[in-house]
């Protein structure tokens, strides 16, 4: 979790709630007053029961929002001072950044009914500070049918007739999945291996993250569907470096742009945002690397026997993450990474000599935008790389 500056715009969108935090925080489970935010999650056997499943369940809980017209000026305001004007994109931008203005609930307990599955899953208590309101455990569902796709949706109170409503991604604990980065296509980090972010432009990575709709990779969703066949329906995992804030809108991008590769998208915790500092913590590299073998370390808790094809790209310290996950787990994990070269990032020989020390050549592989085609021709499932 990354804490920055709180802003005006939060305090003015905060008064626009009906009840304090402090108030509010009495009533333990989600009510008609709450607004939650239910991730899209991997669910694996239990290792000490096999029968039983495990979902990795993640949510944020909230006050819910009434009025945001004082998040878009304040949005529109800060925006300017950096060179970009808003214009009629003002509802684009307020879907995006809303949940910036949230403010979360402490000590919730959330109860979510997981489809085809014995038992109801429960996370007992949102946090308070830092990860105010953020909620992240792995929890049993019991028993559940064969479906990779499983729906889940919170327990609400019977006067509520709003629906906060995800998918569970089942997976057993072998054969193959894939690691991508956002920015790849949406592989393991999501800002420029699927999706382009331009995180080495300010300007266009404000407007690309604020105003634009997501434009992939060209190839990357043929290539991930390509992916989804050859290595019999793998455990997709998005892993990026974005605020959870913007999850709706990556997730809208990856559920129709990589319809054959669905699946859930792990994001940094990040509260009390200015935009410029949004901005900052979209495209800067501190802390990046701790993050990322993070979630390489979740990842292998959940599915330590299975092989994964991990997908990145040079903006940031992809090349570094796969480079370590390789010498701690080594290739029965990390089969094979590919890491695509961005233009005007660090593409030399003796960063990716660096990254890769100890990792045999034919692990990795550093490919163009010109190659992404030809690479659904490699035999991943048969040990190629």
């Amino acid at each position: 979790m990354q804490l920055t500056t709180l802003v005006p715009l939060l305090v003015a969108s905060a008064s626009t709630h009906a009840f304090p935090t402090e108030r509010r925080s009495i009533f333990t489970s989600v009510d008609i007053l709450d607004d939650v935010l239910l991730f899209d999650a991997p669910a694996f056997p239990d290792p000490t029961n096999p029968v039983n499943t495990l979902v990795a369940l993640q949510t944020f809980v909230s006050l819910r929002q009434i009025d945001l017209g004082p998040l878009i000026s304040g949005v529109e305001a800060a925006v300017k001072t950096l060179g970009l004007d808003v214009g009629d994109a003002t509802s684009t931008v307020e879907e995006r950044l809303k949940l910036f203005a949230a403010i979360g609930l402490p000590n919730k307990t959330v109860k979510v009914n997981v489809g085809g599955c014995s038992k109801q899953a429960q996370l007992l208590g949102t946090s308070g500070l830092p990860d105010l309101g953020m909620a992240l455990q792995n929890v049993s569902i019991g028993t559940c049918g064969a479906a990779r796709e499983l729906s889940s949706e919170v327990v609400v109170s019977s006067l509520d007739s709003r629906t906060f409503g995800a998918t569970v991604f089942s997976s057993p604990d072998s054969g193959f999945g894939v690691i991508s980065g956002m920015s790849q296509s949406i592989h393991l980090n999501i800002d420029d291996t699927v999706k382009v972010s331009n995180v080495l432009d300010t300007l266009a990575l404000a407007k690309s993250t604020l105003i634009d709709d997501p434009v992939a990779v060209t190839g990357m969703p043929e290539l991930y569907a390509s992916l989804a066949s050859s290595l019999q329906s793998p455990q997709f995992i998005y892993v990026s470096g974005s605020p959870f804030q913007l999850h709706p809108f990556l997730h809208d991008f990856i559920s129709t742009t990589f319809s054959a590769s669905k699946g859930p998208i792990f994001l940094q915790n990040l509260t009390l945002v200015d935009i410029p500092g949004l901005l900052d913590f979209v495209a800067g590299s501190n802390g990046i690397l701790e993050y990322k073998l993070s979630q390489i370390d979740r990842i292998h808790g959940m599915y330590p026997n299975k092989k994964f094809l991990a997908v990145g790209d040079s903006t940031q310290k992809d090349p570094e993450t796969y480079g370590v996950a390789f010498r701690k787990f080594g290739g029965d994990f990390i089969s094979c990474a590919w890491i695509r070269a961005v233009d005007g990032a660090d593409n030399t020989d003796a960063r990716f000599s660096a990254a890769f020390s100890g990792v045999p050549e034919n692990k990795f592989r550093i490919y163009t935008d010109n190659e992404i085609p030809s690479l659904q021709q490699i035999d991943v499932a048969g040990g190629k790389c």
